[in-house]
């Protein structure tokens, strides 16, 4: 018996099986690759086309899946050499025989390509597969859209809708996947009805049937596109989306007592329909296992355990909000911060942190114009977000699949420093005196202070405290306290000291990093260990490998030394330090402090980017931060620290509150910015251009959420070859013996495990002595027995 991987569906016949994926899951190729058909194969496919060929190649002589027989090798041949080839050619008239099908296949092209003339006996008598067949039909052979084999789906009328569900599909991937115009898709949808209406006659000329209007009527592609057709135009289209997608459409409010709107997702309905997905609702539910001492996400965080609603028993939800400002005009014309938005992401932090890297996980709440949210503040324009979230804290949200309603709060908000401080009411001057958010140190006392002590730390009632100051106009001052947070005024769970994490990516990738790089660069130019154009040269012929190849550095500008800086993106910067050992590190002779001042902060930029932390990584960080600034300080006594520093001086006392840090960083959700980019470059249209953007990504996401999955498969890789194991080298040959009695085994030269790709040739980590890695070259990789196998080299 075959079974689908994505479904409930399962078939006596490879056949069946293969028709229901392209029926049911074809159209979902972006969202959930298609998997192999046997089980023992962990090869996914991005389209239908590149399944059959794998089933053609590798598992053409299979007439066994998992001890179950499944019959004969080609059921077409067998079907036709029964009761097509033993007799004549099937076609009226015609003398021909044989017993081969590749030359019936020839002779037809060849004398019957433009007839459907076929003998009585043949059209009287209709040939099916009946579903208890044990005939097994070559992947091979399945290019004829017309076959007569039943497709498991139930009646005539099921198929058809499925098949009008999976047309709007693909219009609905066209508009929002792949960014083809509403007017684009109109325009192929009208010119492919035009065609297949001037088929028509053809179809008359050629067919023996007389009834062709039924044949024509049948046609679930111009039943659906035809003049009264439900896909016919771009507005029966939308509500045929709103009928029988998880669509959840955004609602436009009007900013009070004025002309002012902004868009908002209702947060509730888009939790409810998240949770409906059988594999989302398995990962919100996974409890990774680990040590005692490990911080291995935000729930080990002392943070998460003194929340009193997150830290009860039961089910709840936990949520990260992400504030920021995005341009979607070009930064350099005239309208520059006209349409400058301010937009609101959310996402489950329940889910384990390598399924929300995906960008689809992440939600839309709230798209407003900036000038908008500066005129008339935070409360105004958040309100609707506030008041669903006010909801899921007292009442929660039904789901389904608990029987009962789940509470949830959220647990942090994801934002750069100016954003947090402002959100959070604080003082968005960073040059003020009081300018951190976690503790009350000054400006003068950051360039002097060696360390972050636990003494000047900001506390909840101290905060509390100064908000109250601060409303009363007690205090001009207020400790760089400006105002209350809105979120915290309205949640009874949520407070701006423990909800605003630090952003790696700001302070170190696009803050530190960089600033560091130019002075230390700058003076080792000037010792003449290498010219600024060497070290250019060398980034541009780096034989970059793999991920680097996207985000490989640019070449530093000639300009770095005035500006203090060498820009770049926090990609490029991270790449660059990483592999500054390699590009120069052999012509800076050793014991240089400059160079040592690099190697130290590209230790702490390997820390905090760490996915895992124990007590005894977070003292050796704190070690490593105090030893990096008294170094710093010493070889360059006239830099001026910036409040960056000062920030990383936290990071080890907020890994234990917040967990590993880069689970919380703004890097996943700036991704997120390019969407709405692109749908402003493809529709040119700024006119309520809110509404086009919500709308538009609703669209894409009742997409994602009606695939059969909603996340990739944990392991993927797509070409594979079958090898006998008595072929390998005697020490492989030896090891595979010991693990399976097959006699091949399936070789790939890359997989993809849980978002990493590893390839032959790459060299991996895979143990430390001493504190020294150990690296090994992967010179095969195995699929044996559903498990990945990597053969290494020392």
């Amino acid at each position: 018996m075959w079974k689908c991987k994505l479904c409930v569906f399962s078939s006596n016949l490879k056949i069946q099986l293969l028709r229901h994926y392209r029926l049911y899951h074809g159209q979902y190729s972006t969202v959930s690759l298609l998997p192999c058909l046997y089980n023992s194969c962990m090869c996914t496919f991005s389209t239908f086309n590149s399944l059959k060929v794998h089933l053609s190649r590798i598992h053409a002589g299979k007439r066994k899946v998992d001890g179950d027989t499944t019959g004969h090798f080609i059921a077409l041949f067998v079907i036709l050499n029964s009761h097509l080839l033993r007799e004549k050619c099937p076609f009226r008239a015609c003398t021909f025989k044989t017993n081969v099908y590749s030359t019936f296949n020839a002779h037809r092209c060849r004398e019957h390509q433009n007839t459907c003339d076929y003998d009585d006996i043949i059209v009287q008598n209709d040939v099916n597969v009946s579903q208890d067949s044990d005939i097994e039909q070559d992947p091979g052979e399945l290019t004829d859209e017309n076959e007569t084999t039943p497709v498991a789906g139930g009646s005539n009328e099921k198929l058809a809708e499925q098949l009008q569900f999976n047309l709007a599909a693909f219009f609905l991937k066209m508009q929002t996947v792949l960014h083809v115009s509403q007017r684009a898709t109109q325009e192929i949808i009208e010119h492919v009805d035009q065609l297949f209406l001037l088929s028509e006659p053809v179809k008359k000329n050629n067919c023996p049937f007389t009834d062709t209007l039924a044949v024509s009527e049948s046609n679930v592609l111009h039943k659906s596109v035809t003049a009264e057709g439900p896909l016919s135009t771009a507005k029966r289209r939308k509500t045929y989306y709103e009928e029988k997608f998880p669509l959840i459409r955004p609602v436009e409010y009007l900013i009070e007592s004025s002309q002012h709107t902004f868009m908002y997702v209702p947060i509730l309905s888009t939790l409810q329909q998240l949770l409906k997905k059988t594999d989302v609702l398995e990962k919100v539910k996974e409890t990774p296992s680990k040590l005692p001492g490990q911080y291995l996400s935000h729930c080990d965080g002392s943070y998460c355990h003194e929340n009193a609603l997150l830290s009860d028993e039961g089910q709840k939800c936990s949520l990260i909000l992400y504030v920021d400002d995005f341009e979607i005009a070009n930064p350099l014309g005239t309208s520059r911060k006209i349409h400058k938005v301010c937009t609101v992401y959310w996402t489950l932090a329940n889910l384990p942190a390598k399924y929300r890297s995906a960008l689809h996980s992440t939600q839309l709440a709230l798209l407003c114009n900036s000038n908008d949210v500066r005129e008339f503040g935070f409360s105004k324009v958040f309100a609707p977000l506030l008041k669903d979230l006010r909801t899921l804290e007292e009442v929660g949200v039904y789901i389904e699949a608990f029987g009962d309603c789940v509470k949830g709060t959220v647990f942090s908000v994801a934002a750069d420093n100016l954003a947090a401080h402002a959100l959070a009411g604080f003082n968005e001057s960073f040059r003020s005196t009081y300018f951190c958010r976690f503790c009350l140190t000054t400006q003068t006392e950051m360039q002097v202070s060696d360390a972050v002590t636990g003494v000047n730390l900001r506390t909840k009632d101290l905060h509390d405290s100064l908000v109250q100051e601060v409303q009363e106009g007690d205090t001009e001052q207020g400790y760089g306290v400006k105002r209350s947070c809105v979120l915290s005024d309205h949640l009874k769970y949520f407070h701006p000291l423990t909800g605003f994490p630090p952003d790696v990516l700001h302070d170190l990738f696009e803050g530190v990093v960089p600033v560091e790089l130019a002075h230390c660069l700058k003076s080792m130019i000037a010792k003449k260990y290498f010219t600024l154009e060497e070290l250019n040269r060398a980034i541009l012929f780096f034989p970059y490998q793999h991920s680097d190849k996207v985000d490989r550095p640019h070449p530093i500008p000639q300009t770095f030394v005035s500006r203090g800086t060498i820009g770049g993106n926090g990609h490029d910067n991270h790449t660059l330090l990483r592999l500054l050992p390699l590009l120069i590190g052999s012509r800076v002779p050793e014991g240089d402090k400059f160079w040592e001042v690099l190697m130290d902060l590209k230790d702490i930029v390997e820390l905090a980017v760490s996915h895992s932390f124990t007590d005894e990584t977070i003292q050796y960080m704190a070690c490593k931060i105090l030893d990096h600034r008294q170094l710093l300080q010493e070889v360059l006594p006239s830099l001026r620290l910036r409040p960056k520093h000062h920030f990383i001086e936290h990071y080890p006392h907020l890994i234990k509150c917040f967990g590993p840090l880069v689970h919380l960083w703004t890097m996943r959700f700036e991704g997120k910015h390019k969407i709405f980019k692109k749908i402003v470059h493809d529709t040119n249209n700024y006119k309520n251009v809110l509404k086009t953007l919500s709308e538009r990504h609703q669209s894409m996401m009742a997409f994602y959420l009606s695939s059969p999955r909603f996340f990739k498969p944990s392991v993927q890789t797509s070409k594979v070859e079958s090898v006998y194991v008595d072929s390998l080298p005697v020490d492989t040959h030896v090891l595979i013996s010991s693990m399976t009695d097959s006699s091949s085994v399936y070789r790939t030269k890359q997989v993809t495990i849980e978002g990493t790709t590893f390839v032959t040739g790459m060299f991996v980590c895979t143990e430390t002595h001493a504190a020294l890695p150990e690296f090994k070259e992967i010179r095969n990789i195995f699929l044996i027995q559903n498990d990945i196998f990597f053969l290494l080299k020392d």
